[in-house]
């Protein structure tokens, strides 16, 4: 860029509209006369440490909105431009934007999870950017990393896995992909955790769960994942309780056919938040029910219309 990517960053909050409009301008410029230097510039802006923390976050959300849309022919636009960079200079920026995450300066790492959940969304599906999950995995399997590396680590899966749910037409992520996803997230929520990284992998678990049936359909691993989030209800916090049976209706509404050996258990973690836990938490522990009687009435109906259609009952 012409101009310091800092003050241009800066003038585009500025309330003088012909200094913030000037500021937006050279940021069109820049993204339109060389695309990879340009992400890469916004990269390296929010994981210098020193430089401004206001910058630092300006510089990760206009990377972000670099690849976001809500429109989904101008989504498929931005990500098609991503691809088109060469794989090379791809790699440089994702490394640098991955460094952030482990920023000692909280805004900073959580301003780049947002930021490479984006770069993700667009890769993972067709199984690029293996480090992406590695990466994360060391920062919280990690005895040395704060606390808050591990939390935006897990944040970063969280978004990433909200992200690709919503990308119409994407590829199906690959088992491989979900076993890390999952093995990276179970760490996170352990019962020794502490509450503001299992809250942070208990949202993550959530929004991973639209990618996990073959895991569910492992006995084994379901049984694990069933475990580590009914010991989450048990927290002393009740956000984690509370995402906790997030994750239980999620599942009750996804993999229904997989709830009957659970169901005791289910009934009394339920039925003891209901009568005695916060609002917040009883209210989650209701939508359980709620859900599962959805899905009665649903299977019902299928019944009775392959009964009056002469056809068998679907699966």
């Amino acid at each position: 860029m012409a101009t310091d990517l800092t003050t241009t960053l800066l003038s585009c909050q500025n309330p003088d509209p012909t200094i913030r409009q000037a500021a937006e301008a050279a940021l069109a410029t820049a993204e339109q006369t060389n695309l990879a230097d340009f992400f890469l510039a916004l990269a390296t802006e929010l994981s210098t440490e020193g430089k401004d923390v206001t910058t630092r976050q300006l510089a990760g959300l206009h990377f972000k909105n670099l690849l976001v849309a809500k429109d989904d022919a101008l989504q498929s636009q931005k990500h098609n431009k991503w691809k088109a960079l060469p794989q090379e200079q791809r790699a440089v920026i994702k490394s640098t934007m991955m460094s952030a995450i482990r920023s000692p300066v909280p805004i900073a790492r959580h301003t780049a999870a947002q930021a490479c959940a984006e770069i993700a969304t667009v890769e993972l599906p067709y199984k690029e950017w293996p480090e992406f999950l590695a990466i994360l995995m060391e920062n919280v399997t990690s005895t040395t990393l704060d606390d808050g590396v591990k939390i935006a680590s897990l944040e970063c899966l969280g978004f990433t896995c909200e992200r690709i749910s919503l990308i119409p037409d994407s590829p199906e992520i690959s088992p491989d992909t979900t076993d890390l996803m999952l093995t990276t997230i179970v760490d996170g929520i352990r019962a020794d955790r502490p509450d503001a990284i299992r809250l942070a992998a208990a949202t993550a678990l959530r929004n991973s769960l639209a990618f996990t049936r073959k895991n569910m359909d492992n006995e084994n691993e379901r049984n694990m994942i069933m475990k580590t989030i009914c010991e989450a209800t048990q927290s002393g916090d009740a956000r984690v309780r509370a995402a906790a049976y997030e994750c239980i209706v999620q599942i009750a509404y996804q993999y229904y056919d997989k709830l009957e050996s659970y169901m005791q258990t289910l009934f009394q973690l339920t039925f003891a938040t209901i009568r005695s836990d916060e609002e917040v938490v009883a209210l989650q522990a209701i939508e359980f029910w709620s859900t599962l009687a959805e899905e009665e009435m649903e299977l019902i109906d299928l019944a009775a219309e392959a009964a009056e259609t002469g056809q068998p009952v679907p699966p």
